[in-house]
This record gives structure tokens, sequence and C-alpha cells, in this order.
């Protein structure tokens, strides 16, 4: 509650009148109650590590204490690490954000995406500020629970935060990394404004799929504006645009927003002691993996949910396009009598457009093809996508622990 919330209650409720200063402190005596004092549980954190490691030694858990002082800590489970390297892509998100109590801090995380596109939380950490050092700390310790020591195959998503571009250079050089479109939208509208015009017009460029089309769509917005077109130019835009991305890890998201939904998902838990905040983050995340092992396992479906909307509209969208084919596995697909056409190759999943490939998805044009093959489009959606990819995800069981009476 706020303290003015504190105040208008006990008005309400009772008909006195407390100062703000009055109502503070019997907030943090509250608080206090209900979920222990804060320094007191800094000191329990050795205790709370080895009941971790005794519910299962697969875990891991990782303290870094300067002269007896807490200084980071690194928690990832045994049950989320085999089940994303079991059942999810290979595309991790990163960010962090601030914890509310009253000593700080950052809770820094990384998010994967199941089969069904929703948040699979890998691991977090919790240290006292965003530097290049915590980052570089946080993602040697994933690199070793993922068992990559470059990073070849994953791609990382991030917010360009403090050290964050730096650190996944020096710990994953071969890895793919991406930035959140929406976060250069945000610096690009503090130098040009938010207009109507310059905003559709920056997602039309971040969403396209080849890299004729990003030149076509940048050339649009020269004609909006010389220098913003320019300035996007600047703006590293191989690593936000869609139409540089590699088809490795399936996904062609141009936005971080996982990493905001895990953020948001922890949001009550996070001006919370430390302890209480990371058994709220296990023991809700314990509840998520059998809801979503059971949401999904008792329904008579080939494609996870959202998967099968998109391809639905895949398949509105393949209308009055037609497909010729050349007697092997290619086909030629044009739009009515326009001469827009595109090649598809329904043995490599790829088509020339490159939206498959990215996505995973077969976009209207293979679908067309797939249509003239007599076939079903579900059966050349990535098997990422699939129930049975989705069920191994969610299959590990995270363990409960002890509490501290023990």
């Amino acid at each position: 509650m706020r303290v003015q919330d504190i105040q208008e209650t006990i008005w309400l409720e009772k008909g006195i009148r407390v100062s703000k200063d009055k109502a503070s402190r019997a907030r943090r005596r509250g608080q206090a109650l209900i979920v222990g004092e804060y320094k007191e549980q800094y000191a329990l954190l050795l205790r709370y590590a080895a009941e971790i490691l005794r519910s299962n030694p697969g875990n891991t858990m990782k303290l870094k204490l300067d002269a007896n002082v807490f200084d980071r800590l690194y928690l990832c489970f045994e049950a989320l690490r085999k089940g994303f390297l079991a059942g999810c892509r290979p595309f991790i998100s990163l960010d962090g954000c601030f914890l509310k109590g009253p000593f700080g801090g950052q809770l820094l995380v990384a998010v994967g995406r199941d089969g069904n596109n929703q948040m699979f939380p890998l691991a977090w950490a919790v240290c006292e500020v965003e530097s290049t050092d915590t980052w570089s700390w946080f993602l040697e310790l994933l690199a070793t629970d993922l068992g990559t020591s470059e990073g070849a195959g994953y791609t990382f998503m991030s917010d360009q935060q403090k050290g964050l571009l730096a650190a996944v250079s020096n710990v994953f050089p071969q890895a793919e990394s991406r930035v959140c479109a929406r976060h250069v939208y945000c610096n690009f509208r503090g130098v040009f404004g938010g207009g109507l015009e310059y905003r559709k017009q920056f997602w039309t460029i971040a969403k396209s799929n080849t890299v004729n089309h990003f030149n076509e769509n940048i050339e649009v917005m020269r004609g909006i504006s010389h220098e913003a077109a320019e300035d996007l130019l600047k703006r590293n835009y191989k690593k936000w645009c869609r139409a540089f991305y590699t088809p490795l890890s399936c996904c062609d998201s141009v936005d971080n927003n996982m990493s905001g939904v895990f953020n948001a998902y922890i949001l009550s838990a996070r001006h919370k002691p430390i302890i209480t905040m990371l058994e709220d983050i296990r023991e809700g995340l314990m509840e998520r993996l059998h809801k979503k092992r059971d949401f999904i396992g008792k329904k008579e479906i080939m494609l996870c949910p959202r998967i099968q909307i998109q391809l639905e509209k895949h398949k509105i969208w393949a209308r009055g396009w037609n497909a010729y084919w050349d007697g092997g596995f290619c086909y030629g697909v044009r739009e009515g009598a326009t001469q827009v056409k595109y090649v598809v190759d329904l043995n490599q999943h790829t088509c020339s457009c490159n939206a498959w490939q990215v996505s995973g998805i077969p976009c209207k044009h293979a679908i067309v093809a797939i249509w003239n093959k007599v076939d079903h489009p579900e059966q050349y959606v990535n098997a990422y996508f699939c129930k049975q990819t989705y069920m191994k995800a969610y299959e590990f069981l995270l363990e409960p622990l002890n509490g501290p009476q023990e």
C-alpha cells in the first residue's frame, strides 16, 4: 500500500488523522512482519543457496561475496535449463530491471521463447549495477549452463543497456546479436519527434523482409525527411531490421517484449527482501510450468495455438496468388496478373521473400505452393512450434524447497 492509501484507510475506517511519517513507519513495520527484514535475509543467502542445491544438485546457484558482504547472485534451475535446451528455440532475450528495496540493485534476466511464442525464463541474477563487468559475469555463467563457449547458433536480443552489447560480443563472439527496434525508435523519436508518419515508416523499415524492401522503405523515409533516413542508417540497422536476420533462431521478432513480460510478471516481488523475492519468482514459475504443461497437453492439436492462428492468417493472405510448378520442389508464385513474383522451394523450406526462413512458419507464397502440391501447410511449420516440442520444454519439474524452519 502507498503511504497515502494507509492515511486514507485509517481516516475512513477509524476516523483518525495520522501524519505521513507515522504512516510510513507503520508500513515499514508491517512489511518487516510480513516479508521479513531486508538485512536478515542477506545473512541467510548461504543457507538458501545450500537448500537450492540440496533440492536438486543440477541447479546452478552462484554467490559472490566481497569481504563477507553480498555482491552478486546467479540462479538457474535445472528444470528450466533442460526445458530450454530440449524444447525452445536458441533465442534469448536479455534485460535488466531495478529492485525497489532499500538497498536497490539490479535484476538481470535471460528469457527464452517456447513453441507458443510465450516467455520461458532461463536464468536471472541480482547485482549492484548494470555494467560490462556484471553482464559479462552473468553471461559467462549462462554460457556454462547452456554448454556453449562462444555462442555459435544462438541469437541474443537486448535493449542496448549499459555494458550489455560489449559483454555479449565478448562472451558470445559467434552468436547473432540483435537490438530491440522499440528502443531504437525511442531514441529516434527523441531526435525527430513522435509524428505518426515517422512512426509508421520506421516500423515498416524494421519489418522489411528483404534487403530490397529495406532500401525501398528507406527511400520512402528519405522522401519524408532526408535527415531522418540518414539517421536510421547510422543506427546499426542490421541489428534491428528483419531483412538482415539469420534463420538460425526461427524468430522474426524485432522487439524485446519477452523480457518486458517477465519484468511485469515479477513486478510485485521486486520490492521484497531478496530471499522472499527469489522465492516468489521460483514458486510462480513452479506453478507456471505445470499450468502450461496441462494447457497444451490436454489439447488434440498439432501446432501450438498462437502459431496456428498466425498460420490461418497467412492462409487468408494467400488468396489471389497463383503457383506454377517446375516439376521438382520449386514453385513460382505470382499475384494475379501483376509482375510481383516469388520463388518457393518446398524441399529447403525457403521463399525469396525471406519470411519463411526467418520465422519458421510458411508465408503466404509458400502456402500457395503447398496447396498446389495438395498438401497441408501445417506439415511445413518448423518443429519448434509443434506440440511434441512444446511438451519437451515443460516436462521437467521444479522442486519445492524447505523453509527457514528447517
